[in-house]
Parts: C-alpha cells; sequence; structure tokens
C-alpha cells in the first residue's frame, strides 16, 4: 500500500488559494495601501495597517466564503505574506483619488481660477493670489491668507480639517508645508503659498494677471 501523502500545511493550502495578490497604493504617501486577495474569483480587502496578524483577513474570509479560512500562526502568517509579495504580488495606484486628495485637487482647481498679482492689497483682499518670493527659493509662490483660504474652502462646501487639507496639498505637491506669515503692505498674515510650477500647470501654463 503506497504511502499516505503528507498533509498541506495550513499556509501552504491558502498560498495556493490565492490565485494572486493586488497591492493597491494611494496618490500619496499617506493614503492607505490596500491588499486584494484574488480567490476562487472573489476579492478580499484588507488595509495594510491590519495585515500584521491575521484577524481582518479571516474576518473578511468568513464573510464572503462563509467558512473560516485555513488558521496559520502569527510567525507564519508573516512568511506567507512575504512569498505572496515576491511571488504573485503586482502593485497598481489606485485608480479612484481618496477623498482627501479629490476635496485637496478640487479646491486648489478653485484657487487657481483667480488671477495673480504683485499688489500685496489685492492678494490681501482675496481678489487675486499675491507673488511673494521668499529668500531660500528662487521661483516666487502664489499666496492667500489664511482666513481668506478657509472662508473659501467652507464656501466649497468641503467638510475637512484645515491640518488634514494643508499636508494632504503638501503631498501633493501643490505649496509650502504649514502656513506661513507674509507681509501684506506691513500686516504680517498666515497663508497659503502655493508653488508656481503647480499652479501653472494648473492654469494651462498660462498666469492670469490681475490688471
Amino acid at each position: 500500500m503506497p504511502p499516505k501523502p503528507a498533509e498541506l500545511t495550513p499556509e501552504t493550502k491558502l498560498f495556493d488559494f490565492i490565485e494572486k495578490d493586488v497591492i493597491v497604493r494611494g496618490a500619496i504617501p499617506s493614503d492607505p495601501t490596500i491588499w486584494e486577495f484574488y480567490i476562487q474569483d472573489k476579492v478580499l480587502r484588507v488595509d495594510t495597517t491590519k495585515l500584521e496578524n491575521m484577524t481582518q483577513f479571516r474576518k473578511e474570509y468568513l464573510k464572503v466564503f462563509s467558512h473560516p479560512a485555513p488558521r496559520v500562526t502569527p510567525s507564519r502568517w508573516i512568511a506567507l505574506l512575504e512569498s505572496l509579495a515576491d511571488e504573485k504580488a503586482t502593485y497598481i495606484q489606485a485608480p479612484e483619488e481618496s477623498n482627501r486628495v479629490f476635496i485637496a485637487n478640487s479646491i486648489f482647481e478653485i484657487v487657481c481660477d483667480r488671477a495673480v498679482s504683485k499688489d500685496p492689497d489685492e492678494g490681501l483682499s482675496g481678489l487675486a493670489l499675491y507673488e511673494h518670493s521668499f529668500p531660500d527659493d528662487e521661483k516666487p509662490c502664489y499666496c492667500m491668507p489664511s482666513k481668506i483660504f478657509l472662508s473659501l474652502v467652507e464656501g466649497a462646501g468641503f467638510k475637512i480639517p484645515p491640518n488634514d487639507l494643508s499636508s494632504t496639498m503638501t503631498e501633493l505637491g501643490l505649496k509650502k508645508d504649514g502656513t506661513l506669515r507674509i507681509s501684506y503692505s506691513g500686516q504680517q498674515l498666515r497663508s497659503w503659498c502655493f508653488f508656481k510650477d503647480a499652479v501653472l500647470k494648473e492654469k494651462g501654463g498660462k498666469i492670469g494677471w490681475l490688471e
């Protein structure tokens, strides 16, 4: 009688079940990265922040297949993820923007509808983006006082904390870090300062100066 074949380990069973692994990255580093596990024409999606242990994967597996996934020990789970990343993974950028990125880009479009001016009073009034040069930067930025910018955001109907919006715009390469104090006719006001190249790109390469 031939010997009975050795039983596959749980991690080997699971590795064989998973046809492919698609790792979906967001538009900016702080966007979530999602692992998509393709199993028998089904897709299980798990945020990478919840992949350190198997708990979330097992929840998704049970939800989709109505029976538990093979139980893998913590050390072998990490080894399984490494094997999937090496042998079955493909990396793509998320086809849809995250909510934060969508809001940041939408608001930037509104900002760039304004003309540009070298007159601080026009920048102070919010009629135009004020051109300002920083000592450490050869290219000027186009600035808007924080109060005017935040009223523009509120008027557009977007709900997002200002610090989240600022960090998202910075990650997208649209503005300088933080809100910087800019002098408008002697008034030092916190301002959102947008990179010239980013504004030019949004405006189609043409800066409209306020007459």
